[in-house]
């Protein structure tokens, strides 16, 4: 079991005339309203004018998937006006921005805690839109110090875009800033010019952890991206070394070093070893009840023996008087079974004629559009294009449909050109690729011309359901996203992550859910997965044409 460790630490205000034990008295009776996690307190130390509390809290996510461990260490000098705090956390799998943060869960942000750089983790996300100048001049040179402060532990991301999925912090290691124009030059008039905020977003790394700051000046913001950093961010925090006023602490230090998941060894006591002793002397009892059974069991045997043989005599009567009906009853399953093969076969020069006839279609509308319909139609009419395998097929269609680009791997699809059915996948495959292409060229058509595309072409599936010229394939093998269980899976959703111009999205990469089916239902299924860019780089990437990818099913 892997242990991936993240802290934090700050301030709270002090209440009352014993602060350190207020504070400790709120966490636990917090925990008695919110019974997802449990609360051990560690007990309390003093030092030379100071006092030190520790808590240790623990929970596990509702699918068990994985656990965590959270130390809280609270100093307090006589004094002060308010608390240290340092919350080191354990977990048993790599700390993603979709975990609660630790922060959260255990009611820390609910006292008024801050960071070490003095701003509030309560609200995950601060709305700096439309404040008065007073108001951003005051704001924008607080946090511009803090953000050039070496001290500073605690991420900061700023955003002047709205990002393309909502962005949340993480309480205690991540705050967020919403900010408006006017805010993000007055903050880059207190800062140095390589700190500079530009129009997007720019998340401000701790100068501890050693990575450089995630700058993004696309429009919209990428929020995928964003939550690609923080979490890189949250686990490289499990390499950063602990401040140094809190690594000497023995208590925080020797949690920090050791296995917080270690079940501890604990050291016989007597009442157990007077409940052992019990346990024998009843086991002996039971050693002489248990042969008693066996005299009685082995009459039983007796018994169930005489009862078998019986059963087997009256089975065997039964199975004489069955045998005629087995062997009708056979004699029709074998008829059902041709019936059934003679149906599969029908169905399969059905679609094969209904695939022709969509195809012919597509064709003929493509003509009539352009007014030629005489030649055209004589032109759809003919067979459909030939490839001798998947990589020639492939080749052309980089060579003549101008508005796809395929960053598709070639050995996936060699594979297919081993199957009896692979002369029918490459020409579906081929009007796929080809509708593909007629959809991205009157998309981006109309929106280079400035009109609106209409519904019939707001995606691929509304192109081929309304049998726009060049759809060449049936709406009913296109489907646009997959399901809920491969796009919340991380694992299923990688499969299906391929490469991408980075002007479509800045990391070179991206998720591929919309596919064609090549074969619905029998194995291997083969797919087609695509991209549509046409809002972006008037492009349609094809990502993927191979053997259908691995679902929770498959593995």
């Amino acid at each position: 079991m892997g242990v991936h460790r993240i802290w934090h630490h700050g301030l709270v205000p002090t209440e009352g005339k014993r602060p350190l034990d207020a504070l400790r008295s709120r966490l636990i009776a917090r925990q008695r309203q919110h019974d997802d996690y449990s609360v051990t307190d560690l007990g309390s130390s003093d030092d030379g004018g100071s006092r030190r509390s520790d808590l240790k809290f623990g929970w596990a996510d509702g699918e068990g998937r994985y656990s965590v461990q959270v130390l809280l260490s609270l100093c307090y000098h006589a004094g002060e006006d308010r608390v240290a705090w340092l919350l080191a956390a354990a977990c048993t799998r790599p700390w993603l921005t979709c975990h609660e943060a630790p922060a959260r869960r255990i009611g820390l942000e609910e006292l008024g805690a801050s960071g070490s750089d003095e701003i509030p983790i309560e609200t995950p996300v601060l709305a700096m839109r439309g404040w008065s100048r007073e108001e951003c001049d005051r704001v924008a040179d607080l946090l511009g110090e803090a953000l050039v402060a070496p001290w500073r532990t605690s991420a900061v991301l700023v955003l002047t875009e709205p990002p393309t999925v909502p962005v949340e912090g993480w309480p205690g290691l991540v705050n967020v800033f919403d900010v408006d124009d006017r805010f993000r030059r007055t903050l880059n008039r207190h800062l140095p010019l390589g700190c500079a905020l530009p129009l997007g977003a720019r998340l401000y790394v701790p100068p501890c952890d050693q990575l450089p700051d995630f700058v993004e000046t696309a429009s919209p913001v990428s929020g995928e991206a964003l939550d690609g950093a923080i979490t890189r961010l949250i686990q490289t925090r499990s390499r950063t070394p602990l401040p140094e006023e809190w690594a000497k602490v023995p208590s925080v230090r020797a949690w920090y070093e050791a296995d917080p998941f270690a079940s501890p060894v604990r050291e016989p006591d007597a009442e157990l070893t007077e409940k052992l002793d019990r346990a024998e002397r009843e086991l002996a009892e039971a050693r002489g009840v248990i042969t008693i059974l066996r005299k009685q069991s082995k009459a039983d045997t007796e018994e169930r023996d005489r009862h078998a043989d019986e059963v087997k005599v009256l089975r065997r009567r039964l199975e004489e008087l069955c045998a005629a009906d087995v062997a009708y009853l056979r004699k029709q399953l074998a008829q059902l079974q041709e019936e059934l093969d003679d149906y599969a076969r029908a169905f399969e020069e059905t679609e094969a004629e209904r695939d022709e006839l969509r195809r012919v279609n597509g064709l003929l509308a493509g003509r009539l559009a352009r007014h030629d319909a005489d030649d055209d139609v004589a032109a759809a009419e003919r067979p459909p294009d030939e490839f001798p395998s998947f990589a020639e097929l492939i080749g052309a269609a980089t060579t003549t449909l101008k508005h796809l680009a395929i960053t598709a791997e070639p050995a996936p699809a060699a594979i297919l050109d081993h199957h009896p059915k692979a002369a029918a996948w490459r020409r579906k495959a081929w009007d796929a690729l080809r509708t593909l292409d007629a959809y991205a060229g009157a998309r981006t058509s109309l929106l280079g011309s400035g009109r609106d595309p209409g519904p019939e072409l707001s995606d691929v599936l509304a192109f081929a359901r309304t049998g726009q010229p060049g759809s060449l394939i049936s709406a009913n093998i296109i489907a646009l996203a997959e399901s809920d269980t491969v796009t919340t899976n991380e694992r299923l959703r990688q499969a299906r992550t391929f490469r991408v111009d980075p002007r479509t999205n800045p990391a070179g990469r991206d998720y591929f859910g919309a596919h064609i089916a090549l074969e619905r239902f029998k194995s291997p299924a083969p797919r087609l997965h695509f991209l549509d860019d046409t809002d972006g780089t008037g492009t349609v990437y094809v990502g993927y044409l191979g053997a259908h990818l691995p679902t929770s099913k498959t593995n």
